[in-house]
C-alpha cells in the first residue's frame, strides 16, 4: 500500500476514533472493550471480504449450540494466528461442552468457557493460549455475524507504551456480534465519516453490527446464512440472570450450550 499524506492520516485517524466511540451510549460496553487506539489507516485498497461470497475452500466453522447453528467463514490470511489456534482448539475437542457466558440484549453474546460465569481454568497470564496477540486488518470489521476474540490484556511494558507499541492480547473466548440500535444519531455519525470510508459505512447501516469494537479486537470469522443470523438472534434474545458477583458477567438464565465446533470448507458445507 502507498503511504498516507498528512491529510490522509488524519482521516483515517478520524474514522477508527469515531467508528471506537459510536454507540457507547447505547450499552455498557463489555470489559473486553479496549480503550481507544488512534490508528492510521489505508483505505484505498481495502477488500471487505465479509460482503463476499466465500471461496469453496475457506475454512469454515459450524458452531453448534443448544439454540441452533452458527456457520462462519473463518479468515485465516487477515488473522492467521488466531485462526489456527482457534481451529486446533476446535479439533482437539476444546470448545465441547462449553457455555455462553454474556448476553448483552440484542448487541452480542460472548461464549467458550467451561463454566457460564465466564472464568477461565487456571492462570490467565500463565496460559500462551490466552495470550494472542490482536491482529487488526482494514478489510474486517464488527459488523453484524463477525466473530470477534475479546481482548484478555496489554502489553504493561513502559517504554511500549510510551512509544506505541505495546500490544493487546486475546484468548479462547470468543464473541459474536448481532447488532446496536442505528439511531438517527449514529446514523448521522457514520455518514459524516470521510468519504474514503463509505462501502464500510454503509455495510453498518444495511447490515447492523457493532461499530465501537472496529479495529479494537481481531476479527477472524463471518457468519453466513439465515440458520445462522437466527441462531445469533434467539441467543442475543435470551434472558439474563444478574451480573456475576466476581466476573460481573450477565449468563443466559437457561443455559445455552456451545455443543461442538466443527472445522470444514465452505464447498464441504455448501454440499451437506
Amino acid at each position: 500500500m502507498g503511504r498516507l499524506g498528512k491529510s490522509g492520516r488524519k482521516k483515517m485517524t478520524i474514522l477508527v476514533v469515531v467508528m471506537a466511540a459510536l454507540s457507547l451510549t447505547m450499552f455498557s460496553c463489555s470489559t473486553y472493550c479496549a480503550q481507544s487506539r488512534y490508528q492510521y489507516l489505508d483505505m484505498s485498497d481495502v477488500v471487505l471480504h465479509q460482503l463476499e461470497e466465500p471461496d469453496d475452500n475457506a475454512q469454515t466453522a459450524v458452531i453448534h449450540t443448544t439454540m441452533g447453528d452458527i456457520t462462519a467463514v473463518l479468515y485465516t490470511e487477515e488473522a492467521p494466528v488466531y485462526t489456527e489456534q482457534f481451529i486446533r482448539l476446535a479439533n482437539a475437542g476444546y470448545y465441547d461442552g462449553t457455555y455462553v457466558f454474556q448476553v448483552q440484549k440484542d448487541v452480542y453474546f460472548s461464549a467458550g468457557t467451561p463454566d457460564n460465569t465466564g472464568k477461565l481454568n487456571g492462570s490467565l497470564e500463565a496460559s500462551p493460549q490466552e495470550n494472542v496477540e490482536v491482529e487488526t486488518s482494514a478489510d474486517l470489521w464488527p459488523f453484524r455475524g463477525a466473530l470477534c476474540a475479546p481482548l484478555t490484556g496489554h502489553d504493561k511494558s513502559f517504554w511500549n507504551n510510551l512509544f506505541g507499541s505495546a500490544a493487546d492480547y486475546c484468548g479462547t473466548r470468543f464473541l459474536v456480534c448481532n447488532s446496536i440500535e442505528f439511531d438517527d444519531s449514529i446514523k448521522a455519525d457514520l455518514e459524516n465519516v470521510d468519504d474514503s470510508a463509505n462501502e464500510v459505512t454503509e455495510a453498518f447501516l444495511e447490515r447492523g453490527g457493532v461499530p465501537n469494537y472496529s479495529q479494537q479486537m481481531t476479527i477472524f470469522g463471518q457468519a453466513y446464512g439465515e440458520e445462522s443470523f437466527e441462531t445469533i438472534d434467539k441467543i442475543t434474545s435470551a434472558a439474563v440472570r444478574a451480573a456475576d458477583a466476581e466476573t460481573d458477567y450477565t449468563a443466559p438464565v437457561e443455559d445455552i450450550i456451545i455443543e461442538k465446533i466443527e472445522i470444514k470448507t465452505w464447498g464441504e458445507v455448501l454440499k451437506s
